[in-house]
């Protein structure tokens, strides 16, 4: 069954947020993750560590696109045909606005720009978009000037508490030179992601969204992304601390379920410390 892609409702998007009694916008946190719930401008997991225990990413990755940094490494790691998904529009128009600036600001402005998405109460506010508003794609530059009142980016933590997921200097002239055209996204939540794909792919990202899932949900999810990862190719599930201990049980169920087509491992980051970070990952093997 195919289902179909979510169309832009401003009107929507406006009734996911609330004003407060001195006239300051705020999320509605009750509604959860949603179709405009605000995004990330910088992902809290270390990507370096993830990208090397895969050693090769493949040239076609499929990826969540959350604060757009996952895009931005694999592409700068040499894939050539990257795709995204977000349940989120609003993690489009974050995505958009970074690759934009790739091409436009300096290092230390892209820095700047990422606290100002952060902490802007007004996406009005963020003072750099007027210079890269003709550099974001249509549906993006429409919705962020609907949404010019609205705090679309402000989901996590100020940047400043991951000062280490930053681009190195090296990074970003690498993204410069690589990033060229904005990201193919597809609006879907990870239930029903598999009815909009046609293609397979090398990797698969889902980090850090099972944690919200049963484990009959993580399963099906799973299964479902199997014709969409090569034989050989990979899909990282899980990663973090908390996310993955917590749903530990689902993931040796899938050892189980999924032995026939795949194997699937749990690698901790300091294996002498309990609270390090994790990875699943799991291997398509036919």
């Amino acid at each position: 069954m195919k289902y179909a892609t979510p169309r832009l409702n401003i009107d929507n998007a406006h009734a996911e947020y609330i004003i407060g009694g001195n006239g300051t916008t705020f999320y509605n946190q009750m509604l959860g993750f949603s179709n405009y719930s605000p995004s990330y401008v910088l992902t809290n997991e270390d990507i370096r560590w993830v990208s090397e225990l895969t050693k090769n990413d493949g040239p076609r990755v499929l990826t969540v696109a959350a604060s757009g940094d996952h895009p931005m490494f694999y592409a700068m790691r040499g894939a050539t045909k990257i795709d995204t998904f977000d349940l989120s529009f609003c993690a489009k128009a974050a995505m958009d606005i970074k690759t934009a600036a790739l091409k436009k600001l300096s290092r230390a402005e892209y820095i700047q720009l990422l606290s100002d998405m952060h902490t802007a109460q007004r996406a009005l506010d963020i003072r750099q978009i007027g210079t890269l508003i003709d550099d974001i794609p249509q549906n993006s530059a429409y919705f962020i000037k609907q949404m010019a009142a609205y705090p679309i980016f402000s989901n996590g933590l100020n940047p400043s508490y991951y000062a280490n997921i930053v681009p190195t200097d090296d990074e970003y002239t690498q993204m410069r030179n690589k990033i060229h055209e904005p990201f193919k996204f597809i609006w879907s939540d990870i239930k029903t992601l598999h009815t909009h794909l046609t293609d397979e792919y090398d990797t698969i990202n889902l980090s850090n969204i099972f944690e919200y899932m049963t484990p009959q949900q993580i399963h099906q999810t799973l299964a479902s992304l199997r014709n969409h990862v090569r034989p050989g190719g990979t899909i990282i599930a899980q990663t973090g601390n908390w996310g993955i201990a917590h749903k530990i049980t689902a993931y040796r169920d899938a050892v189980k379920k999924f032995k026939r087509w795949a194997r699937i491992g749990c690698i901790r980051k300091d294996k002498t410390n309990i609270n390090s970070e994790m990875i699943v990952i799991l291997q398509r093997t036919r």
